[in-house]
């Protein structure tokens, strides 16, 4: 079972917390989703944010301490949208080429390559913090907005 807790901040952030764990994956990545939606972010986009917080949370649970703890942020600021990933692991991920044949390893290279801009910040208190931004598509109505209504 998955214990998940959803903080929102006066400033648009909102955050989820829970205990790093393989089940916490599918919500982190359901709740990211359905956030950038309701920031206006056009499906591609969204699609991206669901993909990379896949991967960053992912590697939050399998790398970091057992039972440790994860906390997925997103920060909408304008046409952007970053999403911070932190966990109490020390150890600073790794951008890697993986040849085609391997099973994994893959999850910093698609950071790499499909955010707009990532970096890790390291806490001196331990843990670390792995952020990304999507940068929303030309066109697209900038949120919040209500993905239940009409229209």
């Amino acid at each position: 079972m998955c214990r998940v807790r959803i903080s929102h901040l006066s400033s648009g952030s909102t955050s989820v917390r829970f205990i790093a764990h393989p089940s916490a994956i599918p919500h982190a990545r359901h709740w990211a989703a359905e956030q950038a939606r309701v920031h206006g972010f056009a499906p591609h986009s969204v699609h991206t944010v669901e993909l990379l917080v896949t991967e960053a949370v992912t590697n939050a649970v399998m790398h970091g301490p057992p039972a440790g703890a994860v906390q997925v942020s997103l920060d909408p600021t304008g046409a952007t949208l970053r999403v911070s990933v932190r966990d109490d692991s020390d150890a600073l991920p790794v951008l890697r080429t993986p040849p085609p044949t391997a099973l994994s390893g893959r999850g910093v290279l698609l950071i790499d390559r499909l955010a707009d801009a990532w970096g890790v910040q390291p806490h001196t208190d331990g843990g670390k913090t792995v952020w990304f931004e999507v940068v929303r598509e030309e066109g697209t109505v900038p949120g919040p907005r209500n993905p239940h209504a009409a229209g």
